[in-house]
């Protein structure tokens, strides 16, 4: 019961919240309040009903107290329904209070509003009043500008009387003009018809010579993309003919180089042919030529004694006779050694372990005694050794092995 008196309260205070409350609203609100304090009115009856039963269960459980120790039992559920009783009617009380204070801030904030509808009323009438004054005023300069404008009309009216004398006065002059002028624009339409002849006759012309100037255009574009492909083509063959020349050139120069080299090799196949005849004859020295180079042969011990890499005093006497014809030409100059399959002896081992070393220590020896010997320039020479791994003849014969123990002197033309 409580909670619903709490809740009408909370429903009155939102009402009271609320800006615009009606006075019709009011006058329900304060039907609603006399409804619901009638009805606490009635709930108060029934409370002060119900204390007068309690009063009534009380003087029976006295009587009956010395009975039975259930009675007792009772009593004490009685008093605790007396108790939530006195609680319930305290907040009954809470609540009638509550309300009462919620109708009292209804009335003042109802007050509050009357007054403040008093006082825009007051203010609406004192507005309306100068809104009069201001319609009195307008009303008053109102008829004083419709007289204005009474007088000007009553003027334009005779301007416009002045006006149309003008205009019938006009008329009659621009009737003159426009004859005179249709006389003129006959004149001007039998030119014009004339002019539209030659003019028909112009543009016939005028086509023509576009059509002619557009087949001129065509050949001109047709002309000039043949002139740029010929152009490009005279182009293509100028580069041609500038890389055919340089090329011309280098292969000339190229050729005049090979043939002072042929020349050179020639003149120095003729010298050593002739220093070294009774080598040749005997077969210790070759002289071969191969694909444009020039191979000087000295075989097996003329040069080296068995197992040295000292060029012994023969070998001396016959490469500073070929340093002769070697000296004066610019040709480049390899040195191979090439050995047999023997290995190599017990005492010569530490110095040189296989034939490779021994190879390349002969080929060595040889340069070495043509730059320091003769004065040939060094860069003109390569030094390299094969072991025995380029033979010229079968090493299972003592004569194979004799032709495989060779220096070989190589003639090169320089590039």
């Amino acid at each position: 019961m409580r909670n619903k008196i709490f809740f009408f309260s909370l429903c009155l205070a939102c009402l009271l919240v609320s800006a615009c409350v009606s006075k019709e609203k009011y006058e329900e609100l304060e039907a609603r309040l006399a409804e619901t304090q009638a009805k606490l009115e009635q709930k108060g009856k029934k409370v002060e009903e119900l204390a007068q039963k309690l009063g009534e269960l009380e003087q029976n459980w006295n009587k009956c107290q010395q009975d039975t120790s259930g009675l007792d039992a009772r009593y004490q559920e009685l008093e605790k329904k007396q108790q939530m009783l006195s609680q319930t009617l305290a907040q009954k009380e809470d609540a009638i209070y509550q309300v009462d204070e919620a109708r009292r801030q209804l009335e003042t904030s109802l007050k509050l509003q009357v007054e403040a509808r008093d006082a825009k009323i007051r203010e609406l009438e004192n507005t309306i009043t100068e809104l009069n004054q201001a319609r009195h005023k307008f009303e008053s300069n109102m008829q004083s500008q419709i007289e204005t404008r009474e007088q000007k009309i009553k003027e334009l009216e005779d301007a416009i009387a002045k006006l149309d004398e003008t205009r019938r006065m006009l008329e009659i002059n621009l009737l003159a003009q426009l004859e005179s002028r249709e006389k003129k624009i006959k004149e001007q339409e039998m030119t014009i018809s004339e002019l539209g002849n030659q003019k028909q006759y112009v543009e016939t012309n005028l086509i023509d010579l576009k059509e002619q100037i557009v087949n001129q255009e065509q050949t001109i574009n047709e002309q000039m993309k043949i002139i740029t492909e010929l152009d490009t083509v005279r182009l293509k063959i100028e580069g041609s003919l500038q890389d055919r020349q340089s090329e011309i050139e280098f292969r000339e120069k190229r050729i005049k180089e090979l043939k002072n080299a042929i020349a050179q090799r020639d003149k120095a196949k003729r010298q050593i042919e002739t220093d070294l005849k009774e080598q040749i004859k005997t077969q210790q020295v070759k002289l071969e030529e191969l694909s444009g180079k020039l191979k000087v042969t000295f075989i097996d011990r003329i040069l080296f004694n068995s197992g040295s890499t000292k060029i012994n005093a023969e070998g001396k006497q016959l490469l500073s006779t070929l340093a002769e014809s070697l000296k004066h030409n610019n040709q480049n100059i390899i040195v191979e050694g090439h050995t047999d399959d023997v290995q190599i002896g017990p005492g010569l081992r530490k110095a040189y372990p296989t034939n490779w070393e021994l190879s390349v220590a002969r080929s060595a020896a040889v340069v070495r005694y043509l730059i320091e010997k003769a004065n040939i320039e060094p860069k003109r020479f390569t030094s390299s050794g094969f072991s025995f791994y380029k033979p010229v003849a079968s090493n299972e014969t003592e004569e194979g092995r004799h032709q495989n123990r060779r220096i070989e002197i190589i003639l090169t033309s320089q590039r």
